[in-house]
């Protein structure tokens, strides 16, 4: 079973994504969060959605209480976030909460 090759640290996440010039998927999450977990759990490991992370951006999964300056930073108000942004960091869109396989796949889509 293949998996999101998630990054931990952002700064390595944007430099990466500048080196390879694709946009930047940062997951913001939080420990003991139930829509979290469910994400994880089900929508971050399907198939489909694996293959179009891994293809199409640079994957960073970072637990939010401990990195409160990106929370700010990007004004992230529940968790969990995903945020796809450019290379040079500007935000491009974003969704909140649980999203199934489907909807996170459509989601993705709208990346222009």
């Amino acid at each position: 079973m293949s998996e999101i090759k998630w990054q931990t640290d952002y700064e390595t996440a944007v430099h990466e994504a500048a080196a390879v010039n694709k946009p930047i998927l940062l997951e913001l999450y939080m420990d003991g969060c139930g829509h979290c977990a469910k994400l994880h759990k089900e929508t971050l490991v399907d198939a489909q959605v694996v293959t179009a992370v891994n293809a199409g951006f640079v994957a960073v999964s970072i637990e939010g209480r401990g990195r409160m300056d990106l929370v700010k930073k990007f004004d992230v108000k529940g968790a969990p976030t995903t945020l796809i942004l450019s290379p040079q960091e500007e935000e491009k869109h974003r969704f909140v909460g649980f999203q199934s396989p489907a909807e996170y796949l459509q989601e993705l889509g709208k990346i222009k």
